[in-house]
C-alpha cells in the first residue's frame, strides 16, 4: 500500500527529529575487525522514510509516481521507496534523456577527498522480478559533480550478478562481479560501503561488504576525479541498457546511513 509523501516522525521535537528517529541499517559482520570499524563512525545522515521523501534535494524521474513510499513488503510497519521505470514513459526531460528513476540526496551530504565515509543501505529486488541477461542498471552511485561522465563509485545490477566499479584520477577503472542477485529475490539485502575518496589513489580505500560479508576492495587506488570535493549520493534505477522484453522494472530501498570519521 502507498504511504502519503510527507508522514510525520513522532519524535521528541522537530529540532532533534533527524536524530531521534535515526536507525542504523542492520549488520551482522561477518568480520569482528569491521564491527569494531563501524562503531567509531558518527552518524551524519540517517533516513528511515518516516518523514516521506522530504529530505532528498530531488528525483530524477518522468513522474513522481515513479518514486513512492510504501509499506516494507516483508515488515508492513515500517516504510520503504518503492522505484521504478516502465518503457511507455517519456524520458526526454529527464536528465540527459536516460531512462532512470532516481533519488538525489540533498546538498549536505558531499563526499570529500581525504574523509573517511561508512554508507549503509537496503535493496529488495521483488519476487515477480524476471532477470534479463542483457539487461544493466545502475543501482546506487556516489556521483562526480560534473552531470557527464562516469561515475566515481556505483553498484550494477547486471542480469544475475551485482557489479561494483570504482573510477578516478586519468578514468582508471576497476570493477567486480558479485554473485548471484537471484539468491536476493524476496528479501532485504544489506550493504555496507567505506569509502575513502583521493583523486590521487595514495590515501584511497574503498571496501563493500553484503550482509556483512566483504566482497570488494581496493587501497591506494583513485576512486574520486581530480578537484571533486562535492560528490553526491543517488539511488535508484538508471538502465545503461534499453529494455528488453519486460515493459516495468521495479526495486525497492530501505534506510540509508551515512557516517564518517
Amino acid at each position: 500500500m502507498k504511504r502519503p509523501i510527507f508522514l510525520l516522525c513522532f519524535c521528541m521535537t522537530l529540532l532533534f527529529a533527524k536524530t531521534a528517529c535515526a536507525q542504523v541499517v542492520p549488520m551482522r559482520w561477518s568480520d569482528p575487525w569491521a564491527s569494531a570499524l563501524a562503531s567509531t563512525f558518527t552518524m551524519i545522515e540517517s533516513e528511515n522514510w518516516q518523514s516521506g521523501l522530504s529530505a532528498l534535494q530531488g528525483i530524477q524521474s518522468p513522474s513522481a509516481d515513479n518514486v513512492t513510499i510504501v509499506d516494507d513488503p516483508l515488515d508492513t510497519s515500517q516504510p520503504a521507496v518503492q522505484v521504478y521505470v516502465r518503457s511507455d514513459q517519456n524520458y526526454s526531460q529527464v536528465a540527459n534523456g536516460a531512462v532512470r528513476a532516481e533519488m538525489v540526496f540533498g546538498n549536505h551530504l558531499k563526499f570529500v577527498q581525504g574523509k573517511d565515509y561508512l554508507l549503509r543501505w537496503r535493496t529488495y529486488i521483488p519476487p515477480d522480478y524476471v532477470f534479463d541477461p542483457k539487461l544493466v542498471m545502475v543501482i546506487t552511485q556516489i556521483h562526480q559533480t560534473a552531470l557527464s561522465g562516469s561515475p566515481p563509485m556505483e553498484l550494477d545490477l547486471n542480469g544475475g550478478n551485482y557489479v561494483v566499479s570504482m573510477r578516478g584520477g586519468p578514468s582508471v577503472t576497476t570493477s567486480k562481479s558479485i554473485c548471484c542477485a537471484q539468491q536476493d529475490q524476496g528479501r532485504w539485502v544489506d550493504w555496507a560501503l567505506r569509502y575513502m575518496p583521493d583523486a590521487g589513489g595514495v590515501h584511497a580505500s574503498t571496501q563493500l561488504w553484503k550482509d556483512g560479508v566483504a566482497v570488494f576492495g581496493t587501497q591506494g587506488f583513485p576512486n574520486a576525479y581530480p578537484g571533486d570535493n562535492s560528490a553526491y549520493l543517488k539511488m535508484g534505477i538508471y538502465l545503461l541498457s534499453p529494455f528488453q522484453t519486460r515493459n516495468q522494472i521495479t526495486l525497492l530501498f530501505g534506510p540509508v546511513t551515512v557516517g564518517q570519521q
